[in-house]
C-alpha cells in the first residue's frame, strides 16, 4: 500500500479469479488502519461491477483489507443487502499506489442479518480446483482459513464482534 494514503483518499479494489479473469471491482474511500488491517468504505450510490453484472449500492459498507487470506465486508441493512458480514476468501491484496488487487478464491463466509452463518460457494470452489488447477497447498490453505473464519464469525472474534461495525458507523458519518 502506498504509505501516503490519508483518510478520504480514493482506493480502488480490483479482484480477479485464479486464472486471471476479471472479477469484482469498485471504488471506495480510505478510512484508516488498525491492528486488523486497512479499512475502506463505500456509500449508497457506489457502483459495484464484475463482468456481466453491475449494481448501484443502496447501503453503506466497510471492507477490511488484511494481510491474510481474506477480505471482510460489513454491510448496513438495506433492501439490497442480505449479508451483515461477507468474508471473501482471497489472496492478500497487492497494493499499487491506491489500488488493492487480489485473487478471489471462491469460498465466502456469510452472516445474514438474522444471524445465520455459513460457508458459501462450495460448488464453485470444487469446480475451480479442477478447472483452474488450484495447487493442493492452496486448496488446503483456503479450506483451513474458511473453517477458521466460520468459527470466528459465529462466536464473534474480533474484528467480527464490534470492531467492523465501529468502522461501519464511521463511514456512515463520513458523507
Amino acid at each position: 500500500m502506498s504509505d501516503d494514503l490519508v483518510p478520504g483518499d480514493t482506493v480502488w479494489q480490483r479482484y480477479r479469479k485464479f486464472d486471471g479473469r476479471p472479477h469484482w471491482q469498485f471504488e471506495t474511500v480510505y478510512l484508516g488502519a488498525d491492528e486488523f488491517g486497512r479499512w475502506v468504505g463505500g456509500f449508497p450510490g457506489g457502483i459495484c461491477e464484475r463482468p456481466g453484472l453491475k449494481f448501484v449500492s443502496d447501503a453503506h459498507w466497510v471492507t477490511l483489507l488484511t494481510d491474510d487470506w481474506y477480505v471482510a465486508t460489513f454491510n448496513d441493512p438495506t433492501s439490497q443487502m442480505r449479508s451483515q458480514i461477507y468474508v471473501d476468501l482471497a489472496s492478500p491484496p497487492q497494493w499499487e499506489g491506491a489500488t488493492a488487487r487480489a485473487i478471489d478464491l471462491d469460498l465466502d463466509v456469510i452472516r445474514r442479518f438474522d444471524g445465520e452463518t455459513f460457508i458459501d460457494d462450495e460448488d464453485e470452489f470444487a469446480a475451480h480446483q479442477v478447472e483452474m488447477s488450484y495447487p493442493p497447498e492452496l486448496i488446503q490453505a483456503v479450506r483451513r482459513t474458511a473453517d477458521a473464519l466460520l468459527s470466528a464469525v459465529r462466536i464473534g472474534v474480533e474484528p467480527f464482534a464490534t470492531v467492523g461495525f465501529e468502522w461501519l458507523e464511521r463511514v456512515k458519518r463520513w458523507n
